[in-house]
């Protein structure tokens, strides 16, 4: 149920404390993006379709994609910094992902690139 999925999200994101705000953008019976906001030009998207198995979690930074991983229908990618364009399948890139372990690789990566 997409309301369980969304409370355990806010529950993930609150033991982050370079996350500053947690906003609902949109809510369907299937579907929810939401929006962690890091600065005033940086934050982490977070789409989940439940239906369709999609997830996908993204930093961006002013409105280019720093880094992301996705996963469509049960098969995940990365989009690594160096190429946030290109579509990652290496057996790290591929490599399921939960939120709370994206969140701790975002803030690493946050920190060596000088946002955090």
């Amino acid at each position: 149920m997409i309301d369980n999925v969304e409370r355990q999200i806010y529950e993930i994101t609150s033991k982050f404390i370079f996350i500053k705000k947690v906003e609902t953008l949109l809510k369907t019976p299937n579907t929810l993006k939401i929006k962690l906001s890091i600065t005033l030009t940086c934050f982490i998207q977070i789409y989940q379709n439940i239906q369709k198995g999609v997830k996908s979690y993204v930093v961006v930074s002013g409105s280019q994609r720093l880094f992301g991983r996705d996963c469509d229908g049960g098969r995940w990618h990365s989009h690594q910094a160096e190429n946030p364009d290109n579509h990652d399948f290496s057996e790290d890139g591929a490599r399921e992902v939960s939120l709370e372990d994206f969140l701790y690789e975002a803030g690493e990566k946050l920190v060596l690139i000088g946002i955090l």
